[in-house]
């Protein structure tokens, strides 16, 4: 054989066995796979860069396609691949279209608006057909421009509820959300989700006239601590020692009813590769399961409705809410506004006062956040107060107010300062509100005055303006108002919206 073709030989053959082995080669396995939060019929977030991400096989080269961009990358040795949609326009609705070598996935039916994520405990996860008027409104529910996705939890989390031993496994293996995909609104998919979610993306829609997205994960009882990273639950000191104490109380109520739901029982044919017996009111268990894997898609905002389950430890709280707020925008490589629902009021809970305190406070040390004020639709004998419309509407004003400049008297009045003049007490309110009124008629209630922070007594007080006055005869130091577990306090902005709990610093 004359040395050209022996080179010619050797050269194909290296070519075939570089297709072979390469990603070139069409034949190659991609094992493509996109994160579990995209589907067909769900809302892309607008006027940002979009994430599209999954894994593959390393090496795999992936095309994005949507509204006539498409965007190449390859997967890292890791695994993981990210493509970045250029900037969208809100509209659709649209295709979006996931290709490697020999797998292609196509959703279809998307829209670009605003998506929000509602997370928290009970209170938010409440549905539409166990609140107030939320059946006879769940019927009427039909708008294709509201797209919901359910992260359902496996239930039981109530007090009389053991799960099975199939839940037992799923709860040990991460898998304890139940993906019910992306879905518009009607009086189906509505009836089962949140009551205060859907409020809230009904009264944006409305207002913005764009489509909006909600995804809800939520879980009755879970504490906060439940939805920390745990990197930085091992990493605080603090905060290890609070979760694993807690857990680990036998006098603690909500974890006694939490380690009775997750009980081995000895079934017949039973195994548990796992001994863990974890639980969603575990440290870092929620995050896991509800905040990892959807980290990074495309969110305007958080909506948070959380605190029953960590209302006694109002001192130490903000240190992990702090937390909180921190690693969720790093997750979502945004700092976006985060607002969040003070505590509603209800008998023999007598540290909730001083929880909502803490919650007001509490804004000056979180940027771009806000709280609505709900002391007024509590209900005295029940935590999960059947009148739900008022919280989401309340949180889609705020939004509204301070994202999208539409309305101007959006926030609750909160305590600002105190002044003296003529033997008053000046009480000051700051916050996007005009005028006080009481949302009764009647007189002012709700007020207490103090010499010495302990021994306090009712007091009359008096609208002037955007403040109230306090006759001080005696030389008070300290003021408080709506400081009862359920309060009746009546003083509310010019559109209703009711003070916060304060107690005067």
């Amino acid at each position: 054989m004359k040395k050209q073709s022996i080179v010619l030989v050797f050269a194909l053959l290296t070519f075939f066995v570089s297709c072979n082995n390469g990603v070139e080669n069409s034949n190659a396995k991609s094992d493509l796979k996109v994160a579990r939060i995209f589907g067909s019929s769900m809302v892309l977030q607008r006027n940002t860069e979009i994430p599209v991400y999954g894994t593959a096989n390393s090496g795999s080269k992936i095309q994005v396609e949507f509204n006539g961009d498409k965007v190449d990358v390859e997967t890292k040795t890791d695994g993981k691949w990210k493509a970045k949609l250029p900037v969208q326009k809100a509209g659709g609705p649209y295709q979006l279209t996931i290709s490697a070598s020999d797998t292609v996935v196509k959703y279809t039916d998307i829209l670009v608006g605003e998506v929000w994520l509602a997370s928290g405990q009970s209170n938010m996860h409440l549905d539409m057909s166990r609140t107030l008027n939320g059946k006879e409104n769940a019927k009427k529910a039909d708008n294709t421009n509201i797209r919901i996705m359910y992260f359902q939890p496996t239930f039981p989390t109530g007090a009389n509820g053991v799960h099975t031993d199939e839940e037992i496994v799923k709860i040990n293996n991460n898998k304890y959300f139940n993906y019910k995909g992306w879905n518009k609104v009607d009086s189906v998919s509505v009836k089962n989700f949140s009551a205060v979610a859907y409020y809230f993306a009904e009264k944006l829609q409305k207002n913005l006239n764009v489509p909006i997205g909600i995804i809800h994960n939520a879980v009755p009882g879970a504490p906060i601590e439940s939805w920390l990273n745990k990197k930085i639950i091992d990493g605080d000191k603090l905060i290890k020692e609070y979760g694993d104490k807690r857990w680990s109380d036998t006098t603690d109520v909500m974890v006694n009813i939490g380690k009775n739901q997750v009980k081995i029982k000895k079934s017949a044919g039973f195994k548990l590769d796992s001994t863990a017996n974890s639980h969603s009111w575990m440290p870092a268990y929620n995050y896991t399961n509800g905040i990892e894997p959807i980290k990074d898609f495309g969110i305007a905002g958080v909506i948070w409705y959380q605190g029953e389950s960590n209302a006694e430890d109002f001192d130490f709280y903000p240190h992990m809410f702090t937390k909180l707020v921190d690693s969720w925008r790093k997750d979502f490589n945004d700092d976006f506004p985060f607002y969040y629902v003070q505590l509603t009021s209800r008998n023999d809970r007598p540290t909730w006062p001083d929880f909502r305190n803490m919650q007001r406070v509490t804004l000056n040390s979180i940027s771009n956040s806000g709280m609505v004020v709900i002391s007024d639709v509590g209900d005295k004998n029940d935590t999960h107060a059947k009148n739900k419309k008022p919280v989401g509407e309340r949180l889609a004003t705020l939004a509204l107010g301070k994202d999208y400049n539409i309305g101007d008297n959006y926030e609750s009045p909160m305590f600002d300062k105190v002044s003296e003049a003529s033997n008053n007490l000046i009480i000051h309110f700051k916050g996007k509100f005009k005028d006080l009124k009481t949302s009764d008629g009647k007189s002012v209630s709700g007020f207490e005055v103090s010499e010495n922070g302990v021994d306090y007594k009712n007091v009359s007080a008096k609208i002037k303006g955007n403040t109230i006055v306090i006759k001080n005869n005696k030389k008070s130091k300290y003021i408080r108002y709506a400081w009862k577990s359920y309060t009746e306090a009546n003083l509310v902005s010019g559109s209703g919206l009711p003070v916060s709990t304060f107690v005067s610093e």
